[in-house]
């Protein structure tokens, strides 16, 4: 645990800047968030399992805007989660530490994240595939192995690497309308 706090300190001393020198873009994974230098192509991991709120900090920064919602949904099948959403269709899902331990406990820690397509600039999110709202079935395929089943959400996607999504139709040009991983409060 020691481990992971003192990586994830070395996370926000990398990633905190000052809006006017931010040079950094906001990658999805299936683990995890990806800061991307625009310049260098360089990378720094935003894992799951960081505190709540080093990485909102580090998201304002990045997006060069605040959260616009914070709440808690108690209703989830995996326990209250926090979710906390940004204009641009992000939402990053954070669940209580209950870690019983003698180290230090966080409140909350991210586990998952989601992108809505109902938001402006959604498009800007995507995987390092270039993988996002908006991109069809077909690019979905070419990037990654998926699986594709008609449930209750509608046609939802799955990688075995754990992203997951809603298209809106059934076809190669269907589009993918919504995108999430980690720890989500879907109901099927």
């Amino acid at each position: 645990m020691e481990k992971t706090n003192q990586k994830n300190n070395e996370v926000q001393k990398d990633t905190l800047q000052k809006p006017s020198e931010n040079k950094q873009s906001l990658v999805l994974t299936s683990d995890a968030l990806q800061l991307v230098d625009q310049i260098t192509g360089s990378s720094n991991e935003l894992p799951f399992g960081t505190p709540e709120n080093q990485l909102i900090e580090i998201i304002n920064n990045t997006l060069q805007s605040k959260a616009i919602s914070i709440g808690v949904n108690t209703e989830c099948g995996s326990g209250p989660l926090k979710m906390v959403a940004w204009s641009n269709g992000l939402t990053l899902v954070f669940q209580e530490n209950n870690a019983k331990s003698n180290e230090p406990k966080n409140d909350w820690l991210f586990e998952g994240w989601y992108v809505d397509g109902t938001k402006e600039s959604v498009n800007t999110l995507t995987t390092m595939a270039g993988i996002g709202i908006g991109s069809t079935l077909a690019e979905m395929q070419s990037a990654y192995e998926i699986e594709v089943k008609k449930t209750s959400l509608g046609q939802e996607f799955s990688t075995a690497s754990g992203l997951y999504g809603i298209l809106d139709g059934d076809g190669k040009d269907a589009k993918i309308t919504h995108l999430w991983s980690g720890v989500s409060c879907n109901f099927r």
